[in-house]
């Protein structure tokens, strides 16, 4: 530990650069952890608009145990519970609350807190408002103890600078669609789109999305989280969940994020209505992430249903369901309005190949006619995309996607 002065004015210098340079709290929780030592020291808000988890960040936290804790477990934790609905002020120890008989049994504290090393919390609440609420929680090991009374009163004359940066810098901890891709841009769009966190929980909905739920039984919105039939969502919230993995251990080794396009082809239970639902979806990331950690990533989902095609676009941009070069030109003939006999002599090869490399296409697009696969390929993300670009002149801001 080092609860010298010097160590405190450096902790105060360090907070308040967070102003002007968010990944600066990184070094500020490192700060602290050099200071009051323990297992870790940990920051984390949760954005009330959206009702999720939208920031985490830690000293000594390696990125698995911060994305188990993302993916499952800050749904059981107990003292995060007892610190959002009861706790208003000061500090809450774990140990005043929750004794060695509940922690003997609680699968919180035995499958995910003590086989990382910890089992004692000391926390405070930093901000609770309409926004958001931010908590710093201090961890030690089991046989470390509570928080000693020094470190405790290092931390507390502290706190409210720690208080005040996070008031001042709070839009840093809440997600922002606005601060990821802009808004109008979004809503310009005349495809469906819907942004999402890794948990299914939805930031944003456009006008086209929004219709879109009249239109089809596959896709629904219940208490701001998307409601898809059961195997899909299961198979999409899977994926997202591997997408948010890959970008935050690339983050933290310094590579660059997987920004590949994935696909979700949702069709009718047997008995219902005939009914047929793309989906499409990448991560949008931060422009400055806090290495493997700090304000979490979130899904841009887009989909294509046939009772909400639009005109063919004239450029098709991609195709993400794994076309050969060969197979992508043919379609991007296709969608020109070209037949297949001039397709095979435009490209030089045989009329049959041709003929063969289309149903390729249509396996692969789970399509059958041509007119459904030449609006299917044109209604993907970066045709969309790159029509509402054009129209709004600017870029995407802030993002890396």
């Amino acid at each position: 530990m080092d609860l010298s002065q010097a160590q405190f004015d450096r902790a105060v210098n360090l907070i308040y650069d967070t102003l002007d340079n968010r990944a600066a709290w990184r070094s500020v929780l490192e700060c602290l952890h050099e200071a009051v030592g323990g297992r870790a020291i940990h920051l984390l808000a949760f954005d009330a608009a959206h009702g999720a988890l939208s920031y985490s960040d830690g000293a000594d936290m390696a990125p698995q145990i911060d994305l188990e804790y993302i993916q499952k477990y800050q749904f059981v934790d107990p003292r995060v519970g007892l610190m959002r609905t009861q706790w208003a002020d000061g500090w809450l120890h774990c140990h005043e609350h929750f004794d060695e008989a509940f922690v003997a049994s609680d699968p919180f504290y035995q499958e995910f807190l003590l086989p990382h090393g910890a089992r004692y919390l000391t926390a405070c609440k930093l901000v609770e408002n309409s926004e958001a609420t931010v908590l710093l929680a201090c961890l030690r090991r089991p046989g470390e103890g509570p928080m000693p009374p020094d470190a405790l009163a290092f931390l507390d004359r502290l706190r409210p600078h720690l208080q005040r940066a996070t008031r001042m810098g709070l839009a840093q901890f809440v997600y922002s669609a606005q601060a990821l891709v802009g808004h109008a841009l979004v809503d310009k769009l005349r495809q469906p789109v819907m942004l999402l966190t890794t948990g299914g929980e939805v930031v944003l909905a456009n006008e086209a999305a929004r219709c879109l739920l009249d239109s089809t039984s596959l896709v629904q919105v219940l208490e701001k989280r998307l409601v898809l039939p059961q195997a899909y969502r299961r198979a999409f919230l899977g994926q997202c969940a591997e997408l948010e993995h890959r970008a935050r251990t690339a983050a933290g080794a310094g590579a660059d994020t997987d920004k590949a396009f994935r696909s979700l082809h949702m069709t009718s239970e047997p008995g219902a209505a005939q009914d047929v639902l793309y989906g499409f979806f990448t991560l949008l990331v931060p422009e400055r992430t806090l290495g493997s950690f700090g304000l979490r990533p979130l899904v841009m989902l887009f989909f294509y249903h046939p009772t909400s095609a639009q005109e063919i676009d004239s450029d098709l941009l991609t195709a993400a369901f794994g076309l050969s070069h060969a197979e992508c030109r043919v379609a991007s003939l296709l969608a020109d309005g070209m037949p297949l006999k001039s397709i095979a002599e435009t490209l030089g090869v045989q009329y049959d190949t041709v003929r063969k490399q289309l149903v390729s296409i249509y396996q692969k697009t789970a399509t059958n006619r041509q007119p459904e696969l030449v609006r299917l390929l044109m209604n993907l993300p970066a045709s969309a995309v790159q029509r509402a670009l054009k129209a709004d002149g600017g870029p995407f801001q802030g993002i890396t996607a």
